[in-house]
């Protein structure tokens, strides 16, 4: 893993600087404030949408009657990730409450996002665009041994196009497959190590990886092209 994080810190060290313009997540704020209450200031949409995350991390713990609240409005409204049962958003909010995560990775681009919501010191969002990005930063500029993130279903057709490629070329190189249980504390602990040499928040980097994957995809596209 240290091959990885040594890729991850050069490569962040150089983009993160980047992140108030290339961030562009958007969100109703006004939806927010009639909702939450939480008026939310930032001149750009990387300073409202971590202003947004400390927000609910406060309110998280103030008011843990507002938790369910806070989780759906993190995975549906935010996230946009509608397909989640109540019952399965309850189970969510309960293994978060108690300071843990779910043991293996499946639903993690919900469940990550309310652990995120929560307590962005600690924990940051797992989607399919993140993974993508680890994979290709790999691919493109790793070295020694590399290791392989799960292939997550996303939206974007521009990854979709490119996952099974890039699968095959990370068997053609024998990368190593992060084990179910452990595909989040891996993430978590690869982005602790690489901000704590940045001197920035492990939401920065999540940030930046979930910005990229289109313009990882696209370096992805000239090297191994489609046939």
């Amino acid at each position: 893993m240290k091959s990885l994080e040594k890729t991850l810190l050069c490569y962040a060290r150089k983009h993160v600087p980047t992140l108030p313009s290339i961030y562009t997540w958007e969100f109703d704020t006004a939806l927010v404030y009639q909702t939450f209450g939480w008026d939310i200031g930032g001149s750009n949409w990387y300073e409202k949408a971590s202003a947004l995350k400390r927000y609910a991390s406060q309110q998280w713990g103030a008011s843990p009657d507002q938790r369910m609240a806070l989780a759906d409005y993190a995975v549906r409204v935010w996230g946009g990730v509608k397909g989640n049962a109540s019952a399965t958003m309850q189970g969510y909010v309960q293994i978060v409450s108690q300071g843990q995560v779910p043991i293996n990775h499946k639903g993690i681009a919900s469940w990550s996002k309310v652990a995120a919501f929560s307590n962005p010191n600690e924990h940051a969002i797992f989607d399919a665009r993140v993974s993508f990005s680890l994979n290709v930063l790999q691919m493109l500029q790793g070295d020694e041994q590399r290791w392989w993130f799960p292939h997550l279903a996303g939206q974007n057709p521009r990854l979709k196009a490119c996952w099974p490629r890039l699968k095959t070329q990370a068997r053609k190189q024998g990368w190593l497959r992060i084990a179910t249980t452990d595909v989040y504390s891996t993430y978590i602990g690869l982005l602790i190590s690489v901000t704590r040499k940045l001197q920035v928040e492990i939401g920065d980097v999540e940030m930046l990886l979930f910005s990229k994957a289109e313009d990882f995809a696209s370096a992805f596209n000239e090297v191994y092209p489609s046939p």
